[in-house]
């Protein structure tokens, strides 16, 4: 069975093979006028294909695609380039939905005239239930964190204020004072340890701005400067600077947990190096220092939270740097050698397609 030529003396018959899949598809021309759509675009839009024929195909894109992001869509299709990815698209309620699209152009062979065709499919629930499925186990773990801080913030309070009130009794006595002391340090201890897990617990979403990544390890190296040159430590800066869409307060906070670490690993002498470099769609940071490093067995556990190798560490650090990095989309790595040294790396994503979403091919004549 020649199903070409079938097709071509039967439109009935393509109709039915084009309602069986499953996924929209949408034929439109280079103007991005819709010519053809299949029935599923009603169960995935909420449109019926009635209503999008002879629409612009703008109509699923959201607002801030229209600029760059689907102009250059059209333009590729003119030059005869193909695009496929993942993007966020509307429905007829105006309701956005993450989709998988699959964007070919096609030539006429007849007319020499081209048409696009599209596969779009929605992922929103795949993409929720991966988020789910990552984050269930741990959200149980920071609630139970969270719901021991609130627990034992009302007792230590009334230990600090019963201690203080029999110091004032006995304050002439040295011994006393010994002891008093060292409750004082121990509650304070225990105080900066319930913060740590409230802050962890409760790490706020990150407020993205464009912001110079230069500027902002300066500003998370300053607290050190003075235990850096202190500790005569030879700090090394090599990072070609460039403008990441992050939260500045949070990536200096896990700049600072990283700095602190390696300060922790030197004690005297030694090297701390941060460098970037760019990779595709990635800016990747590199903070390396030439300090005691982690052995084998503790280094699958670092990110774990309330896991630490340090005698006074409540283990909370490095798992609120991974929250930090993943609260970005990004990632957060780890290389080391006990005795060697140590490299943390941290995964930055760059604007997706970028070329595509913040500038327009056409006016840049770029292929």
């Amino acid at each position: 069975m020649d199903l070409q030529r079938v097709c071509q003396d039967s439109p009935k018959l393509l109709d039915t093979i084009l309602s069986c899949i499953q996924h929209v598809v949408v034929v439109a021309d280079l103007k991005g006028r819709i010519l053809f759509v299949n029935p599923v675009v009603e169960e995935v839009f909420g449109f019926r294909p009635d209503e999008l024929k002879e629409k612009e195909l703008s109509i699923l894109f959201t607002p801030e695609d229209l600029t760059c992001l689907y102009p250059n869509l059209l333009y590729m299709a003119g030059q005869n380039r193909r695009f496929e990815g993942e993007l966020m698209l509307m429905d007829k309620h105006k309701k956005r939905f993450f989709a998988f699209m699959v964007f070919r152009p096609w030539v006429d062979p007849e007319e020499g005239k081209t048409v696009v065709a599209l596969s779009i499919r929605n992922i929103d629930k795949r993409k929720q239930l991966e988020k789910t499925f990552t984050e269930t186990p741990f959200q149980d773990l920071v609630k139970l964190a969270d719901g021991v801080a609130h627990e034992l913030r009302n007792p230590l309070v009334a230990i600090g204020g019963s201690a203080n009130r029999l110091y004032k009794l006995c304050k002439n006595h040295k011994e006393q004072a010994v002891y008093y002391e060292r409750i004082v340090d121990n509650l304070a201890r225990i105080e900066r340890i319930i913060k740590k897990v409230e802050f962890f617990a409760h790490l706020p979403r990150p407020a993205l701005k464009q912001e110079s990544l230069g500027k902002l390890i300066q500003k998370a190296l300053r607290p050190y400067l003075q235990q850096i040159q202190k500790q005569k430590i030879d700090l090394k800066i090599d990072v070609e600077d460039l403008m990441l869409f992050i939260d500045e307060e949070l990536i200096a906070t896990a700049l600072s947990i990283l700095i602190d670490n390696s300060l922790f690993a030197l004690q005297h002498h030694g090297t701390i190096q941060i460098r970037n470099e760019i990779k595709d769609d990635q800016c990747e940071l590199y903070v390396s220092d030439t300090g005691s490093g982690i052995t084998p067995e503790n280094l699958t556990y670092i990110f774990k939270p309330f896991f630490s190798t340090k005698s006074d560490g409540a283990g909370l650090d490095l798992a609120v740097l991974k929250r930090i990095m993943e609260r970005h989309g990004g990632q957060v790595e780890v290389q080391s050698e006990a005795g060697k040294g140590t490299t943390f790396l941290l995964i930055f994503p760059l604007e997706r397609r970028r070329s595509l979403r913040i500038r327009r091919l056409e006016d840049w004549g770029l292929d």
